[in-house]
């Protein structure tokens, strides 16, 4: 099978592709579908492959900017064709959220995986191992919080023979009800890595924590809590730094989702005058998409785009559906519902009505004002204007909030241009 997926055959049980089709991946292109003129099975979700390019370019002129790596969270698409669009644009590593993920990864051969989380399943840590025999310039690093998972780590490595140390970054959490993994305070940090620095199987590679969990929005408060969070983490990579603790020629320190990547820089960034050596690794995933919501409302290069600042993030999902009904004024019901958008993070938002009939360069109207009141299943019940002309078989698009709940949803992608026009497609592995 090709790397790239391109043999892999879709039909229509796979969503999107046309009642009674059968193709490769790779002949996607050459068939001159059009989502708007209603050519692919609906409800759809696509990729606009001009926004996709563009924030994969923004994203990787920001970091080299900054002088910080990009390992953009895997887990936000699950799709190898976009792994190595990152990649081939400069990203450093992949990151993972699961063991299996990162297996999912490595099958696709990426090179480098950052696993943002904790490594306790003995038989994930013995896979590990034996990539590590099979190839000496893979690399996965993984976490640790807790002197119990160095000792079961150190002991299945121990037995399993990796051939060479395992690096680890010591995880740095939130105290309270927001906490999620790592260790609370920053002097358990500090004996944490002592214990990793005294095993034979696992390399100190420096420090980890995700300012996310602290903030929900960007109000001064949260902001504040932020850059309390980065602050101590930075202390914690200064403290390894000065005892000799670090194992490796660079001292790692990783944060940075996708909406406060601008605060880990400001606050890591100093610290590199004290460690030359320190590398800053940011983990933001759902760049590559954006969205219609929060991170198109705080994403700093967008909603909190600074003043001069030429970079800007684009949308690049659209969900597509059919109005299947027109019941009343003022009221559509839409063929997509809660097993094809997320809604965890906001409803989706409609934007534009296609004329059934009229093809792709048919006049389309603006749904400003409209809203999804209610998603069911399989149905959205959506208000406009009741003056807006709809009729059943009209099709509508919709932004959507929260990437990484939307692209779970689909196994295939479309790419389309900005007419609307298939020009390839991605396959997801969730």
């Amino acid at each position: 099978m090709r790397a790239d997926g391109g043999d892999v055959v879709l039909d229509a049980s796979v969503k999107g592709i046309p009642y009674g089709t059968r193709t490769r991946l790779a002949d996607i292109g050459a068939r001159g579908w059009n989502v708007r003129a209603g050519d692919l099975s609906l409800p759809v979700m696509t990729l606009d492959l001009g926004a996709v390019q563009s924030n994969i370019a923004a994203m990787a002129a920001y970091c080299a900017r900054h002088g910080v790596r990009l390992a953009p969270h895997g887990k936000t698409t699950m799709s190898p064709q976009l792994f190595r669009r990152q990649l081939a644009a400069g990203a450093w590593a992949i990151s993972a959220a699961t063991p299996g993920q990162a297996c999912f990864m490595r099958a696709a051969g990426i090179p480098r995986i950052l696993l943002a989380n904790e490594l306790v399943d003995p038989n994930a840590i013995r896979w590990l191992a034996a990539e590590y025999r099979r190839d000496p310039d893979f690399e996965l690093i993984f976490l640790v919080d807790h002197p119990a998972a160095v000792a079961l780590a150190d002991e299945v490595l121990t037995a399993a023979r990796p051939g060479r140390k395992v690096p680890v970054l010591v995880e740095l959490g939130l105290d309270g009800p927001a906490g999620r993994t790592g260790v609370r305070t920053a002097s358990a940090a500090v004996r944490l890595a002592e214990q990793v620095a005294a095993t034979a199987t696992l390399a100190l590679a420096g420090v980890e924590t995700y300012e996310g969990v602290v903030a929900a929005e960007a109000s001064p408060a949260e902001l504040q809590a932020v850059d309390a969070l980065l602050a101590e983490a930075a202390g914690v990579a200064r403290t390894l730094h000065d005892r000799g603790l670090a194992q490796r020629d660079e001292l790692l320190l990783s944060a940075g989702g996708s909406i406060f990547f601008d605060r880990v820089i400001a606050a890591f960034a100093p610290l590199r005058a004290e460690i030359p050596e320190l590398r800053i690794v940011l983990r933001s995933g759902g760049y590559i998409s954006h969205d219609a919501g929060r991170h198109r409302e705080l994403s700093p290069l967008d909603g909190r785009r600074a003043d001069g600042e030429e970079l800007l993030l684009r949308e690049a999902l659209t969900l597509w559906g059919s109005v299947l009904s027109a019941p009343e004024p003022g009221r559509a019901i839409v063929g997509i519902g809660k097993r094809d958008a997320p809604y965890d993070a906001g409803m989706p938002v409609p934007r534009r009505l296609y004329r059934a009939g009229t093809g792709p360069g048919g006049a389309a109207a603006s749904l400003a004002g409209a809203e999804v009141m209610k998603l069911m299943d399989q149905h959205a019940l959506v208000d406009v204007d009741p003056g807006q002309p709809i009729a059943p078989g009209d099709i509508m698009s919709f932004g959507v909030c929260h990437p990484c709940a939307a692209f779970d949803r689909w196994r295939f992608l479309p790419l389309v241009d900005a007419d609307g026009t298939v020009v390839d497609g991605v396959l997801t592995g969730f």
